[in-house]
């Protein structure tokens, strides 16, 4: 083990200068700083290799077009969404809520970059434009997936399509009001908390198994509690 009083081995120095980034993280780097810099339209990928040193094939190793800089986990994302769909045990909801902190936890990874990417997105349209359509993939990767856990539900496409697209927008609501306000907080704690409300408040499917029924009783007061118990049955019977 050497400590601080031990001298440096034969060959090495203090001084000695950090390892070199690696290509795909200089890339990053330089395309941040040139979008930022100069904007996302003014900027070109001749530019960004420049700038990182690199040759334009090993850009285009890297990445498949300069706006894939911005956005260059999601693909590997939705693989591992879709992965833990497929083997996630338990109600929908929980297991679609599982899959939403994985995309969000990919964002509190690096706090300062995605903090950053949100600020250049918000000042270009294509980039927008491209932020939607990853939101949309997502929502039809829900959906599809409670097309099958609602199959025998009533009306169960139409609760598929709302529940996914509401589970989304929980989602992007709490990570747009953890940007906007630098990070900081228990971001997750705050989407388990929406995901609840959501869950209790939508009232389309409760637990896979057809909608929630509301039932009203009003009754005179001298009625035979077993008529009473008989007209509740009855009211709160599923429909045939």
């Amino acid at each position: 083990m050497t400590t601080i009083a031990d001298p440096p081995a034969e060959g090495t120095s203090d001084d000695a200068p950090a390892p070199r980034a690696d290509a795909r993280t200089r890339i990053t780097e330089a395309a941040m700083d040139l979008f930022e810099r100069q904007g996302y339209a003014a900027t070109t990928v001749d530019a960004i290799a420049e700038r990182a040193g690199v040759a334009r094939r090993t850009f285009f190793h890297h990445f498949a077009s300069k706006d894939a800089v911005v956005f260059p986990d999601h693909e590997a994302l939705v693989a591992r969404v879709s992965a833990h769909l497929a083997d996630a045990p338990g109600e929908p909801v929980e297991a679609i809520a599982g899959a939403l902190r994985i995309v969000l936890t990919s964002y509190l990874a690096d706090p300062d970059l995605a903090l950053r990417r949100y600020r250049l997105t918000r000042s270009s349209a294509v980039l927008r434009e491209r932020e939607i359509a990853w939101v949309q993939r997502y929502q039809l990767l829900f959906s599809r997936y409670l097309d099958v856990r609602y199959a025998d539900v009533p009306q169960g496409p139409v609760a598929a399509d709302v529940v996914a697209a509401g589970l989304v927008a929980v989602h992007n609501h709490v990570l747009r009001q953890w940007l906007k306000r630098g990070g900081g907080g228990d971001v997750l704690r705050e989407l388990d908390e929406s995901v609840a409300w959501f869950d209790r408040s939508v009232g389309l499917v409760q637990r896979g198994h057809g909608p929630r029924r509301v039932v009203v009783a009003v009754f005179d007061d001298d009625i035979d509690p077993q008529e009473l118990v008989a007209r509740v049955r009855d009211a709160t019977q599923p429909p045939r």
